[in-house]
């Protein structure tokens, strides 16, 4: 071989390699965004399924006779006009946790609406929990990932015969909500692949009698 040919042919070696390390790199990059897309989906699909977990308790162990507080008198708050249903916040009492014996003990509150991280400012989905006694202090946390912003939250209430429930001022019309449809709409961007913006829907059916119709407790607990 000639010293040209032997140059040429490193050349086209040269040429070849940094094509190769281009194209790996771009296939690298590639499946890193779309794990950690793949990671914000999940995290999203997470805060929804917790949500509808909690909310599917309303209304547990709790007996509206043994309560002080106006708002754990109802499995979906009425009587407290701060904590009534609206289009994009929803409170409910029962026993969440459920996790002894004895029925009835552990009542709370739980809520969920869109609110400030107070860490990095970014819109959140914000639990919020008061237990169902005298004086308790409410409180106030995130629940979703900050890295997913939470561009709305929306809740639609629906009676046991399918009918939308739009009276959410009226406390008997709020005891007819049996069905809640959870819509959440998220916004996330991994560098400069551009933001990806994603809507999630639930319906969540209150599994729990109407406290206020029926002294029902878990059959499980004493």
């Amino acid at each position: 071989m000639t010293l040209l040919e032997v140059l040429v042919s490193i050349g086209l070696m040269v040429t070849l390699a940094a094509s190769m390390t281009t194209l790996l790199g771009a296939a690298v990059r590639s499946k890193q965004v779309i794990g950690l897309r793949t990671i914000d989906a999940e995290t999203a699909r997470t805060s929804l399924e917790w949500m509808s977990e909690r909310l599917r308790n309303a209304g547990l162990n709790l007996r509206p006779a043994e309560q002080t507080e106006p708002r754990c008198q109802d499995m979906v708050v009425a009587l407290d006009a701060a904590l009534r249903p609206t289009a994009n916040a929803l409170h409910v009492s029962g026993e969440m946790l459920n996790s002894n014996t004895i029925a009835g003990d552990e009542v709370i509150t739980l809520g969920y609406r869109v609110g400030d991280d107070p860490v990095t400012g970014v819109p959140v989905i914000m639990e919020y929990r008061q237990d169902c006694t005298p004086g308790a202090i409410a409180t106030l946390r995130p629940l979703s990932d900050p890295q997913v912003r939470v561009t709305q939250l929306a809740f639609d209430y629906f009676a046991p015969n399918g009918q939308r429930i739009t009276d959410l001022t009226t406390r008997s019309e709020i005891q007819r909500i049996r069905v809640v449809r959870i819509t959440l709409q998220t916004e996330s961007s991994q560098g400069t692949s551009g933001v990806l913006r994603r809507t999630w829907s639930r319906d969540v059916m209150l599994r729990n009698p109407e406290p206020n119709l029926n002294d029902w407790k878990n059959p499980s607990e004493p």
